[in-house]
């Protein structure tokens, strides 16, 4: 029964902030692609622009806190949004 060796709070923090760090660049990814196809009119980049605004403001509250995690879910709530979003644009 040799379990998983538990991590430090260092190395449990380190594979936060990698988890967030990744998440971040594919929320660019998409958003970059976006914008060099011209995908997005300016009234969806408003939109977007919204949405992002609002992570932000969640993601200093939940770092501010110390929650991590929270942040990490509200940032994969905002990537799945993102991805369905452009989407249902494809659905046209």
């Amino acid at each position: 029964m040799g379990g998983l060796k538990k991590m430090s709070p260092s190395e449990e923090f380190q594979k936060k902030a990698d988890e967030i760090v990744r998440l971040t660049k594919q929320v660019h990814q998409i958003i970059d692609s976006g914008l060099e196809e011209n995908y997005f009119t300016p009234e969806e980049l408003g939109d977007i622009q919204g949405q992002m605004t609002a992570l932000i403001e969640q993601g200093v509250f939940w770092l501010k806190q110390e929650n991590q995690d929270r942040f990490i879910y509200e940032l994969r709530n905002f990537l799945k949004w993102l991805v369905d979003f452009a989407e249902s644009k494809k659905e046209w």
